[in-house]
Order: structure tokens, then C-alpha cells, then sequence
């Protein structure tokens, strides 16, 4: 029998997220201007996209230096009561969502394997039900269910730092996208207290 130990604990969580723009220069698009130009529209080369880490393939978002058009970050912060339940195999964070997160009623269980600490899991249940895999440098797909129907969530993590049993922190930075249309970045800072 698997002995799990709980201990109540305060959860804090400050994010910041950046909406980003589809990346359209990825993909060739023809020239209705002049019908009778006929162009041949070539494949994006070797089938790859821009990287990850950029919202074009060329400048990271964080240091595009002031270009116009550029997007705030949006940041937040907020504290939970909740409890770290662990094992001998597994480490998870539960909490009850707030009003300021949009998700008032679900639960969210944050956690990991000690046997890999590096690949962090949350899940969600509630208002909304989703399951978020986060492994660095790796893309995840995931459904995410609300009140007006459930799509398809891809989440690129860029950082995974997992401290949790040493200094209490977890931090992703990490990208999405719906459908191949990137959505926003995010960094997520959790602490545990």
C-alpha cells in the first residue's frame, strides 16, 4: 500500500501572457491582384515552420524593441488555499481555481513523477476540463473542454525549471496554438508556501 502524505499549503501563481500573431509569412499565399499572372505557389521550404521560440522565424516577441503594433504583456497574480499531496513516485499541488482566473469551481492538480521531474502535468476540472503536458522543447496536444464546446490545445513548452521539493517553484514558459494558429505565449511562475 502506497502511503501518500498531504499537508495544506498556500498556492501563488503569477503569470504573464502576450497574445502573438499567426506567423502568415510562414506560408506562400498567391497574388489575386493581377488574374492573368499566373505564380506557382512553392511549399514552405523542407515543410518546416518558423521556430517556436519566435512569433515570425526571425526576432524573439520579448525583443522585437519597441515595434509598433507590439502587445503588452497581461500579468496576474493570485493566491489559493490548498494541499501537496506526494508518494514515493508522485508530487502534486492541488487547488481550487478563483473568480480572478475566469474558472471560479474547478480544481486544478498540478504534479509530476519523481521519477521525472522535468515533464509537469496540470489538470483542470470544473468549469472548464483540460489535461496540459508540459516537457521542454517538446509540443503536446490536448482537448480542452468548456461550457461552449471542447477544441483541440497544443502547448509548446519553451522552459520547464521544476524546484518544487527544493525552493517550492515550479516555472513554464510556454507557447499555444489552436488549429496551427499560435494564440499566446505564457510564463507561470508557482509557488508553494
Amino acid at each position: 500500500m502506497i502511503r501518500k502524505r498531504r499537508k495544506p499549503v498556500t498556492v501563488r501563481i503569477s503569470t504573464e501572457r502576450m497574445g502573438l500573431p499567426f506567423p502568415f509569412s510562414a506560408f506562400p499565399f498567391p497574388n489575386f491582384d493581377d488574374e492573368d499572372d499566373e505564380e506557382e505557389i512553392s511549399p514552405v521550404p523542407n515543410g518546416e515552420l518558423p521556430d517556436p521560440e519566435t512569433a515570425d522565424g526571425g526576432t524573439p516577441p520579448e525583443e522585437d524593441g519597441g515595434q509598433d503594433g507590439e502587445i503588452e504583456p497581461e500579468r496576474s497574480e493570485f493566491f489559493a488555499e490548498g494541499r501537496m499531496v506526494a508518494d514515493d513516485s508522485r508530487v502534486e499541488i492541488v487547488y481550487e481555481e478563483s473568480l480572478l482566473t475566469g474558472m471560479a469551481g474547478s480544481v486544478t492538480t498540478i504534479g509530476f513523477d519523481r521519477s521525472d521531474p522535468s515533464v509537469v502535468s496540470m489538470y483542470r476540472q470544473g468549469l472548464v476540463d483540460t489535461s496540459l503536458v508540459f516537457e521542454e522543447g517538446k509540443r503536446h496536444i490536448s482537448v480542452y473542454t468548456t461550457p461552449f464546446g471542447a477544441f483541440e490545445l497544443c502547448v509548446h513548452a519553451l522552459t520547464v525549471r521544476n524546484n518544487l521539493l527544493e525552493s517550492g517553484t515550479i516555472e513554464l514558459d510556454y507557447l499555444t496554438d489552436l488549429r496551427g494558429a499560435r494564440t499566446e505565449r505564457c510564463k507561470m511562475k508557482i509557488r508553494v508556501e
